[in-house]
């Protein structure tokens, strides 16, 4: 997927722009407050339905409005023309000319690799972080791997309901239960296996100490089945209200010599590791769907030295997908093909070469 032309309406501090975008690189500079993240979270939003920066309304719109709007013109094996307005209240999407009332059938159209200051945390924060990473490449080499997500969530959110009110109808919920949790184990491995082997050539490919791997954990005992574990911790879980194992629990973990990939080592080299896993994922995107996932990169420099710099930029490259960059200085012409350089400031945005 690429994206020929964006046009935005009243988002943050951008009053209204009308961009053309080149099908390789789109390196957008601008001081802190120009409006330069603001034209990923377009993008983003018209890919997800709603922006990566807040969950509220509030700042996203441009102050005395009440509406965003935002089309693209896009291309994959035809043209799509995707359009998105945005309320208090609501989110409308289109999709040449169709309402489409799930996200999740735009995000499929517009697959996204994005990378901002706060990736830090998937090393930093907790499994769910990882996991939401995981079920997002799932999903689109998978096309039924979010509804077997959906009916498992369901069928745990009423276990745990049975637990904390009537544990003596818990154990026809542990065959329910374990069914679907191995279900979506067995996809989530599988996809694992790919990611990991994806992953490696990521490090070699920047670079990186070969000493860096994935680990996986399923989120219960490798040894035995998900429902005979249920049943030897249903005392446990029904004494604390919830269920402690299952695939909710799993977590992808992130090994540098032996240890987690947040501890001792420079938030560049943090920032590399990060770069190969979602470079990783948007390889298996791509080669499973035959869609090249557009990548979006926030203050790319940030924290890079000018060696891991020009090693991940030529890595980005490489992929020939669609990218966005962003810096607060320009980054000058790399001599790639099809690169764009813009410009912006103070919400206007401006071709630069």
């Amino acid at each position: 997927m690429a994206i020929k032309q964006l046009k935005i309406q009243h988002l943050r501090n951008i009053t209204e722009a009308d961009v053309q975008f080149s099908d390789g690189i789109n390196f957008i500079s601008g001081r802190n407050g120009s409006g330069k993240s603001t034209l990923l979270e377009a993008i983003y939003m018209l890919g997800r339905g709603r922006s990566y920066r807040t969950t509220k309304f509030g700042p996203v719109v441009q102050q005395g409005e009440k509406t965003v709007s935002l089309f693209a013109i896009s291309s994959l094996d035809r043209l799509y023309r995707i359009g998105l307005q945005k309320t208090a209240t609501t989110t409308e999407v289109k999709v040449n000319g169709s309402s489409i009332n799930r996200l999740s059938d735009i995000a499929r159209i517009t697959p996204l690799q994005i990378l901002t200051p706060l990736s830090h945390e998937i090393l930093e924060r907790g499994p769910e972080y990882r996991r939401r990473f995981m079920e997002w490449g799932v999903f689109h080499v998978e096309h039924y791997y979010f509804e077997l997500l959906k009916k498992y969530l369901k069928a745990l959110r009423q276990r745990n309901f049975l637990l904390r009110s009537d544990p003596t109808t818990v154990p026809s919920w542990n065959k329910i239960v374990g069914e679907l949790g191995e279900s979506l184990n067995a996809i989530r491995e599988s996809y694992f296996v790919e990611l990991k082997s994806a992953f490696q050539a990521e490090i070699n490919a920047l670079c990186l100490p070969n000493n860096i791997s994935l680990g996986w954990r399923r989120g219960w005992d490798d040894d035995k089945s998900l429902e005979t574990v249920l049943v030897e911790k249903q005392p446990v879980d029904i004494k604390q209200g919830f269920t402690h194992v299952g695939p909710h629990r799993a977590d992808l973990r992130i090994v540098y010599d032996g240890r987690s990939a947040f501890t001792g080592i420079s938030r560049g080299q943090q920032k590399m590791i990060i770069s190969a896993l979602h470079l990783a994922q948007a390889r298996l995107t791509q080669d499973k769907t035959g869609n090249k996932p557009i990548i979006l990169f926030d203050d790319l420099v940030a924290e890079l030295d000018r060696e891991n710099r020009d090693i991940l930029l030529n890595r980005i490259n490489d992929f020939g997908c669609q990218a966005f960059v962003t810096s607060t200085d320009p980054l000058g012409s790399r001599g790639f093909s099809d690169e764009l350089h813009l410009g912006i400031d103070q919400g206007i945005v401006n071709r630069a070469n």
